[in-house]
């Protein structure tokens, strides 16, 4: 059980650090004139055709048990999240965009989990997910009072809570990650992000060395291995657990703005991160409120 547990935070957190990669590319690409809507659909497309290709090369048999599945779970993990988050992004400042997404996945994740797999809502989930979102809160509250908007606010609820649905549906669904199931997520989340796409204009930039570097990383990176990783975490734990643990994604974004950028963080970040962090140790359990509670037996 405990190597069970070790597999799933590793996973988590390997999602929340490839996914912190998303903002860096996605800005090099709209410099380069891409439209938010362009980069989300080519970085799809991208992914599915990438993963392709490996699975050929690693000659892995087709499977076609999870396309139903996949259906599913793309449409509030790929469109939802995609499609909401970008068009947030119109009328909200990033920073406010970020907090409010993931804490709504978040949240979203423990009621669903509540509501759909009766996972419990403990004491230490309900403080773990209180503490986490204030240290985002904390990481990005310098720039959360510029240029608020209610409709980028809903916006990225919206997409937060598909997050959040995404990871309740495939552990309801009984879904296993892996590479397969990665590629069926990509091709309906291509098939889904079609009409956005279609309907804002498909705008494409200059595609310059650096612009086609952006695109490859980011359908390798955050799209192609950070849905494995999210996926193969939600085998471990509870959807609750992984939209914990993928709550460090700011972290990640901070050290790798620091390393590639060269932006020295705010005083703020080591504030936050120690909010964070604390309440993942409440989240896990690793910090408990009163003694454990023994499991209830079946009736």
């Amino acid at each position: 059980m405990q190597s069970q547990f070790g597999k799933g935070v590793l996973f988590a957190l390997c999602a929340a650090a490839l996914n912190a990669t998303i903002g860096v590319f996605s800005k090099v690409l709209m410099n380069s004139g891409f439209s938010p809507s362009s980069i989300a659909l080519i970085k799809t497309v991208l992914g599915c055709l990438l993963l392709s290709v490996l699975l050929l090369f690693l000659k892995r048999p087709w499977h076609t048990a999870k396309w139903l599945q996949a259906a599913v779970c793309a449409f509030l993990g790929i469109f939802v999240l995609f499609h909401f988050e970008t068009s947030a992004y119109n009328h909200y400042a990033a920073a406010g965009v970020v907090v409010i997404l993931m804490a709504s996945a978040s949240i979203s994740s423990l009621l669903l989990g509540r509501i759909v797999l009766k996972d419990p809502i403990t004491a230490n989930a309900a403080v773990g997910a209180g503490l986490t979102i204030a240290g985002i809160a904390v990481v990005f509250g310098a720039d959360l009072e510029q240029g608020f908007s209610l409709q980028g606010a809903v916006l990225a609820s919206i997409g937060g809570c598909g997050y959040g649905a995404f990871s309740v549906a495939m552990k309801r669904m009984g879904v296993s990650g892996g590479l397969h199931f990665t590629r069926q997520l990509l091709f309906f989340g291509s098939l889904y992000l079609l009409m956005p796409a279609a309907t804002n204009g498909f705008i494409m930039g200059e595609l310059s060395p650096v612009a086609v570097m952006a695109l490859v990383a980011l359908a390798a990176l955050p799209t192609i291995l950070g849905f494995f990783c999210t996926t193969k975490a939600i085998e471990y734990l509870k959807p609750s657990q992984v939209q914990a643990l993928e709550l460090t994604e700011p972290l990640f974004a901070a050290l790798l703005a620091f390393v590639v950028l060269n932006e020295v963080p705010r005083d703020t970040l080591y504030w936050g991160a120690g909010l964070i962090l604390t309440g993942l140790c409440f989240s896990n359990e690793l910090i408990r409120l009163g003694k454990k509670t023994a499991q209830p037996s079946a009736v």
